[in-house]
């Protein structure tokens, strides 16, 4: 089962005050998705999975691929490529999301709450509901 609220994009900088890294992740309504964890030096990994919701407030991610490098600022996707192969990596979590505002907001905001990290992250700020593959900063890497 795929939850519709789950859908979108989703990001940590709202709860990024005073940290040298952000994560995100991004549920498309299709069950594919990806998470991806970047910090100040330059270093990036994304993680491409499939979701389901096995009940209500349940999510559980399988990634199939993890592709590591560096990012660049002002360039989409990444930079260079340093690893890259196969991940069977399960995250089950449970999740709820709500109403949230944080230092780093200056308005309310839909939030996510996990209560297990999923790529390093527990809480995220919703970015967007409408997300498509060439969003991802793997986007057009093989399979990832």
């Amino acid at each position: 089962m795929i939850a519709a609220e789950l859908v979108g994009l989703w990001d940590s900088r709202p709860y990024d005050y005073g940290s040298m890294e952000s994560y995100s992740l991004a549920f498309r309504a299709d069950g594919n998705g990806w998470s991806t964890y970047e910090n100040a030096a330059g270093g990036i990994s994304v993680g491409r999975f499939t979701w389901t919701c096995p009940e209500v407030g349940v999510v559980e991610v399988r990634y199939s691929t993890t592709i590591s490098g560096s990012w660049e600022p002002g360039r989409a996707g990444l930079a260079t490529i340093d690893e890259r192969g196969p991940d069977d990596t399960v995250v089950l979590t449970g999740y709820s999301i709500g109403e949230d505002l944080t230092p780093m907001a200056t308005e309310p905001f839909t939030a996510l709450h996990l209560e297990h990290p999923i790529e390093f992250g527990r809480n995220f700020g919703l970015v967007r509901r409408d997300i498509h593959d060439e969003d991802g900063p793997a986007f057009g890497i093989g399979d990832a």
